[in-house]
């Protein structure tokens, strides 16, 4: 074998990974699919807060559904199936340490915990259910936007990787500001949000600009290496 050709198959044989398929998510209809289906339990919160929809209908009729769908997806090994399974432990695992800042404010009563409302709002029962609401928020929020977040950016490599190369940590950091500001805007913007969220006040600013911050940074810390798994050196 001459050296060309060793090169190229000492390449290919870097960027393969199990079922010999490239780890480089290409243009299918998976990666669309996984990225609404990411978003969608985050999506759907101002959806309730604004009054246009019910929550629980939406878990019913919507993300209950579309999870199955992503269930099935993710079954199947492909570039787009492994990048989003990828985001989706980096979201559980940012939301964790998220909390391991946010849960002892709450104790301390800096902040209340809106998680269980949320919860409520799931079941369709008035008060509180923190069992629904925290499985809302580790499976549907930090899993599901990690979820997306990968998927979108396996998405951009294709085309651009030095957009999501050059600097994973800063990109993925700016990422969970964005996800910060969205919450700002539904809990301020809406007529309703304080009252069904939490009252915002400069401390909270902080505290939840605090969380969303170690939020992206390990959303980061993952897309590194991802980005280190796939690169040719």
């Amino acid at each position: 074998m001459t050296l060309r050709p060793l090169a190229s198959h000492l390449i290919d044989k870097r960027r393969l990974v199990d079922g010999g398929e490239p780890d480089r998510p290409g243009i299918t209809w998976h990666s669309p699919v996984l990225l609404v289906v990411g978003a969608l339990p985050v999506s759907s919160i101002p959806l309730h807060v604004s009054g246009l929809l019910d929550l629980r209908d939406l878990a019913v009729f919507a993300v209950v559904p579309a999870v199955l769908v992503v269930a099935f997806l993710l079954s199947r090994r492909t570039p787009e199936t492994r990048w989003a399974l990828r985001g989706l432990l980096a979201g559980l695992v940012a939301v964790a340490a998220y909390d391991c800042l946010r849960l002892p404010l709450v104790w301390l009563g800096v902040m209340p915990d809106f998680i269980p409302r949320l919860g409520g709002w799931v079941s369709g029962q008035p008060g509180r259910n923190a069992l629904l609401g925290y499985l809302w928020r580790y499976a549907g929020d930090g899993g599901g936007i990690g979820m997306a977040y990968f998927t979108f950016c396996g998405v951009i490599r294709r085309f651009r990787p030095g957009l999501v190369d050059a600097r994973p940590l800063v990109l993925s950091t700016l990422y969970g500001v964005g996800i910060w500001s969205g919450l700002l805007i539904t809990a301020v913007a809406l007529p309703r949000g304080q009252e069904m969220m939490f009252e915002v006040t400069p401390s909270r600013l902080v505290a939840t600009l605090a969380g969303h911050l170690v939020y992206g940074l390990i959303l980061g810390l993952f897309l590194r290496r991802s980005v280190e798994r796939t690169c040719v050196v």
